[in-house]
């Protein structure tokens, strides 16, 4: 049995480093950082909801609509549980725990090419595999979610 749950967590993954890293990093990250703007409430709240989100886009794009594939297509391993579990949630709070009315455009931008980093680590690092998707979907998902999306759900959730 406890073979067998080892061998669905992909853990030989061409690349699975990449994942564990980045996502362990930016999580210790906005864990450290968040208390700059952000209540434990407002942790609790937007971890919750971008991780719950990343979870069902994991499940439209990946499983419903094969647009890429992380590690083995057919096997959710641990480095599909890390990115969707801790990448876009910390990434969302270390964004909010820096957002001001004067830096939105800026910080939404860097944020934006840093989450396009992310990706390219994935796809260069050979975790990750585009099948029908495209980095301009990426660019594009990145802007609305950076510069509409997060400012809207922190005045939301305030």
């Amino acid at each position: 049995m406890l073979e067998q749950a080892i061998q669905h967590l992909d853990l030989s993954a061409h690349g699975l480093w990449f994942p564990i890293t980045v996502s362990l990093c930016l999580f210790i990250l906005a864990l450290v950082l968040f208390k700059r703007q952000l209540t434990w409430r407002d942790f609790y709240i937007t971890f919750s909801v971008v991780g719950f989100v990343g979870w069902l886009c994991d499940v439209i794009i990946t499983r419903v609509f094969n647009m890429i594939d992380l590690g083995d297509p057919k096997v959710t391993g641990l480095g599909d549980i890390l990115s969707y579990t801790f990448i876009p949630p910390s990434l969302s709070i270390l964004f909010l725990a820096y957002l001001t009315a004067k830096n939105k455009w800026v910080l939404s931008l860097l944020f934006c090419a840093g989450s396009l980093l992310i990706e390219y680590g994935m796809i260069k690092s050979g975790y990750m595999h585009l099948n029908s998707w495209f980095f301009i979907y990426s660019i594009v998902v990145y802007f609305l979610v950076y510069a509409f999306v997060l400012p809207w759900h922190i005045a939301f959730i305030k």
